[in-house]
């Protein structure tokens, strides 16, 4: 049960990151739904978190892993978005360089 509460927590977390205006994992165009839908479904993926976790442990319990396991994944996310922004970025300029339109450092 503790390891579905993390889970729905890191996918709470995800969702907080993706209504987020500034996020750089997916672009504003492509991004699943709309920021308020992200914000509501990562409220209702916490609160199921919290109960999952309620369930063995206790609501004192709960709501104090639910609240690190959030903050930690809101943290985490970031790094997964800037990590990925800059494998986009290698991978746009090694398909511009293969294709002779772009070029390196011509000193």
């Amino acid at each position: 049960m503790q390891g579905i509460a993390v889970l729905l927590g890191l996918v709470a977390a995800a969702c907080l990151y993706l209504a987020a205006p500034n996020q750089v994992l997916i672009s504003p165009a492509r991004r699943p739904l709309s920021p308020r839908a992200l914000c509501l479904l990562a409220l209702v993926l916490t609160v199921a978190s919290a109960w999952t976790m309620s369930v063995p442990e206790g609501w004192a319990v709960a709501i104090a892993a639910t609240l690190i396991t959030l903050t930690c994944c809101l943290s985490l996310w970031p790094f997964i978005g800037t990590w990925a922004s800059h494998r986009r970025g290698v991978r746009d300029m090694s398909d511009t360089s293969e294709d002779g339109t772009a070029q390196g450092n011509a000193s």
